[in-house]
């Protein structure tokens, strides 16, 4: 960014405010939308504990990666903040006063469910409402089971504050003596990493009582500390978040990256704390104590709550409740996807579209596992980004190197949160004889792709996979993502070079015709399909874009789509989270709309379709539109040349567009209002269209 002058920079601050909505206040009302499903009663029970689980999760990934950068800005000097757009301590105010009045609604939400378990005779107790054979049943876990986990740490003023581990739970414990008049106080790190944090009490009666392990360590407190002469205890539920931001130093390079990643896993730990979570009821003196001795900073959120903290382990409530949750549905195969045949007649013969997780996973795996053992196949490339713990892919790797194929894995490292598992992975598959890349430096590979290359009379033919989303099994059953399976010759051609640009960093000379690849042609291609619908609009000519995506954050397309609606183009955007642009406003986004599709499966396919004069370009990819995306990673997105898969997506899309069920407007209010309340007469909740489309056109 071309910076600007002092008496330019608040200049700039206010029109980039009334073109754009910033990035991190968009995502909270992204996790606003999850709150709205934890507070729809229209959701079974079960499904309401599991968002209000997920809004939480959401939220401490939000501080420990978001924020933590957030706080890295405010920290800039005011020279350094001349280059950014927007005056990030205003943005900290804002995200701070958002995060307050979205715990205060999620504790009331909360608070509701109880009310609502107990209607159901499922009753979450305290240690004193407990019954003599509780009591006792509770004291024996104790001692058999917590105590052993129990480590209490003891607070000195005079002394350095015990290290604190971000994503644990704690409780703080102020001890008594009635002879002394001043309290000490403990912490005690809840063993929630071991063991359950839900136990299912004995009851003879038809109802269910649970008892957290929280109330299960506060009933040992006298044990725990009887050491000492303490005659009371009061203790106070809290969690800390930290910096989880994984810095690399890239000039050391006496060190593998493989290690340098992980030594970055085990320095995220060490992060600076950012956020404290207490119960709103923790004495003011201990609170104190707290902030003086971890050294919080002003611009470091204080959260007060209620007596329980970590909802995300709420997650697993419902199957210890015995509370029935929404039910997937049956996957089913590829109608064009013949299981007596090898799954390479079936693509050379048709492009296959899968659309998870309503098609099987399975078939991706059948994929890979056909080519290790196929005599005809020579070699199989594929990029991995977040690989499964349990992964098949990777198993159906190994034994493709086993059968004594040429394997090329380039696994990428730094997935956020996962680096762990993959690191695991590489490790695995090197020990193989994998030949494993770790990407470029400085660019992240994104990009789904596997291609498989077979000699067929003595030709080379490759097939080919493009995706959304990771070839990870678990995730494709939680979350939306569409695959196209291919045996094109000329996009299997460019994937191929892109192989190979990958694995030598060698700069071929050629042209992506077909694909859009970032950072390469990606920014430049989507301005020349926009500026095409602009020119038809010009004309008098229809001219309209769909766009379906995950985030929507780069202010340079999004000047451009601003472009596009000025002139006339129809705009229709479902983007899950992030949303950047200002829609309806006159003479700038009048021709724009956008909603959000909150469910039960993570909205995670990005496709985009644009009218191209009756021609209906059509694209799926890894891309968001975030300039992270475009500039900064490697990322495929690939056209669609098949007639009926093009309206296939397209008819998903439209289907999706209709939803009046689960769809949120987006508005630069961030009301998050539900979408088609004039189409009330027939219910559409589109995940279940989405699915029951795709049984109805599995014939083709």
């Amino acid at each position: 960014m071309i910076p600007v002058s002092a008496s330019g920079y608040n200049k700039q601050i206010m029109e980039q405010n009334v073109l754009f909505t910033n990035k991190e206040i968009s995502w909270l009302s992204f996790n606003e939308r999850v709150l709205q499903e934890a507070e729809d009663k229209r959701n079974l029970l079960g499904d309401r504990i599991r968002f209000l689980g997920i809004f939480s999760s959401n939220q401490d990934e939000f501080f420990r990666v978001r924020v933590a950068m957030l706080k890295k800005f405010c920290l800039m000097s005011s020279a350094e903040r001349r280059y950014l757009a927007e005056d990030p301590e205003e943005i900290m105010r804002e995200v701070q006063r958002i995060v307050h009045l979205q715990r205060e609604r999620s504790e009331r939400i909360y608070r509701e469910i109880i009310d609502e378990l107990k209607q159901e005779k499922i009753f979450i107790l305290h240690k004193n409402h407990l019954n003599p054979e509780q009591s006792e049943y509770v004291l024996d876990y104790f001692y058999s089971h917590v105590r052993p986990q129990i480590f209490p740490m003891m607070l000195d003023r005079r002394m350095d504050f015990p290290y604190l581990k971000d994503n644990s739970l704690y409780l703080a414990v102020e001890l008594n003596n009635k002879a002394k008049a001043r309290s000490r106080y403990s912490i005690i790190e809840i063993p929630t990493r071991s063991l359950p944090r839900f136990i299912k009490l004995p009851f003879s009666g038809d109802e269910t009582h649970i008892i957290l392990i929280d109330e299960i360590v506060r009933a040992g407190l006298p044990s725990i500390y009887s050491v000492h002469n303490f005659d009371s205890f009061h203790a106070y539920n809290f969690k800390i978040t930290r910096d989880a931001e994984l810095e690399i130093d890239e000039d050391d390079i006496s060190i593998s990256y493989l290690n340098k990643i992980s030594e970055g896993v085990k320095k995220r730990e060490e992060g600076g704390i950012i956020r404290i979570v207490h119960d709103e009821k923790m004495p003011l003196t201990m609170l104190n104590l707290f902030i003086k001795k971890n050294h919080i900073h002003r611009l470091d959120t204080l959260s007060a709550g209620g007596r329980y903290h970590k909802l995300k382990d709420f997650l697993s409530f419902p199957s210890v409740a015995g509370l029935p949750t929404s039910e997937s549905k049956p996957q089913f195969r590829h109608a064009l996807i013949d299981q007596s045949r090898r799954i390479f007649s079936s693509i050379k013969q048709n492009d296959l579209l899968l659309y998870f997780p309503y098609h099987t996973f399975s078939t991706i795996i059948d994929f890979i596992r056909d080519a290790s053992i196929d005599p005809k196949v020579e070699s199989i490339k594929v990029t991995l980004y977040r690989v499964a713990k349990f992964s098949s892919i990777a198993n159906a790797l190994i034994n493709a190197r086993r059968n004594h194929k040429e394997i090329t894995v380039l696994l990428e490292l730094q997935a956020r949160f996962d680096e762990e598992n993959n690191i695991y992975w590489a490790n695995r598959l090197k020990d193989e004889g994998v030949k494993v890349l770790f990407g470029m430096t400085g660019l992240k590979v994104h990009s789904k792709l596997c291609m498989v290359t077979r000699r067929e009379k003595k030709q080379i033919v490759r097939y080919c996979s493009i995706g959304t989303g990771n070839m990870n099994e678990e995730t494709a059953k939680l979350y939306t993502d569409c695959t196209l399976l291919t045996a094109n010759q000329e996009i299997c051609s460019e994937i191929s070079n892109l192989f190979d640009f990958l694995e030598r960093n060698i700069n071929y000379n050629g042209i992506f015709k077909h694909l859009l690849v970032s950072p390469v042609n990606t920014r430049t291609r989507l301005n020349e399909l926009i500026e095409y619908e602009i020119k038809q609009a010009e004309q008098g000519k229809p001219a309209w874009i769909k766009l379906k995506m995950n985030n929507m954050a780069d202010r340079d397309l999004a000047e451009k789509l601003y472009a596009a609606s000025r002139a006339g183009v129809k705009i229709k955007i479902i983007c899950r989270s992030r949303f950047i642009m200002k829609t309806g406003i006159p003479e700038l986004s009048e021709n724009i709309q956008a909603i959000s599709i909150v469910d039960k499966y993570l909205e995670h396919a990005r496709f985009s379709i644009f009218h191209h004069a009756g021609e209906n370009l059509t694209f799926i990819g890894s891309a968001d539109w975030q300039t992270r995306n475009i500039d900064r990673r490697v990322e495929v997105t690939c056209p669609i040349y098949k007639p009926l898969i093009k309206k296939k997506l397209h008819d998903i899309f439209d289907i999706q567009w209709s939803d009046n069920f689960k769809a949120r407007v987006i508005d630069p209010e961030m009301k998050n209002e539900a979408a088609n309340m004039n189409n009330e007469k027939k219910l559409i909740r589109s995940q279940q269209a989405v699915y029951e489309y795709l049984v109805r056109n599995n014939k083709r």
